[in-house]
């Protein structure tokens, strides 16, 4: 089991307790890849049913199924895989997700100072050659490769972050700089 965070959760996480307030959601969320659990902690202190995969969990094969769940998070999942493999992933989502289900995902910017880095796997995707994440493909997009990635769901919103701070030292080494990621927003249409 990976180290307990002390960090408090991630903002998509945050923002997905206040949709699922102001909403009046019913129903649990699905969290994809919940690494050391800070956001799977702070949706159950609000109250909100969850299910959480761990990291070893394909996202490819979800729990659940077909619309059983209201809402998805997950802050460091679909950085992660090919760009095949992601679309594949997001295809499962919409399967498990009511319709109109929002969903509060990162994704890899082509700004990140990782993006061409490593053995290239595809023309967005890079496995780093030594490191924490070794040999790991890491999926980048441009703004237009987030709308295309998302087919199925439509994007709400759509901010490049520097995120450097709010992933956390569990996931980067501490010297690490210039991570960027989408902090996207979106819904099963």
């Amino acid at each position: 089991m990976p180290p307990t965070s002390t960090q408090g959760p991630h903002p998509l996480a945050e923002r997905l307790v206040t949709r699922y307030r102001d909403a009046a959601l019913n129903g649990p969320v699905i969290e994809v890849a919940a690494g050391v659990g800070r956001n799977t902690r702070a949706l159950e202190a609000a109250g909100i049913p969850v299910v959480a995969t761990t990291d070893d969990q394909p996202y490819t094969q979800l729990p659940g199924g077909r619309n059983r769940y209201v809402a998805a998070l997950s802050t460091h999942g679909y950085l992660h895989g090919s760009t095949d493999k992601l679309r594949v992933g997001f295809g499962e989502l919409l399967r498990v997700l009511q319709p109109g289900s929002p969903i509060f995902i990162t994704l890899g910017s082509i700004n990140d100072a990782r993006y061409g880095f490593g053995l290239a796997v595809d023309d967005r995707t890079y496995a780093p050659g030594d490191g924490p994440e070794k040999g790991i493909p890491h999926a980048y997009f441009e703004r237009g490769g987030v709308n295309e990635i998302l087919r199925g769901f439509t994007v709400e919103s759509l901010e490049e972050v520097a995120a450097d701070a709010v992933v956390g030292q569990w996931a980067h080494a501490p010297a690490e700089t210039g991570i960027r990621h989408w902090f996207v927003v979106a819904r099963k249409a």
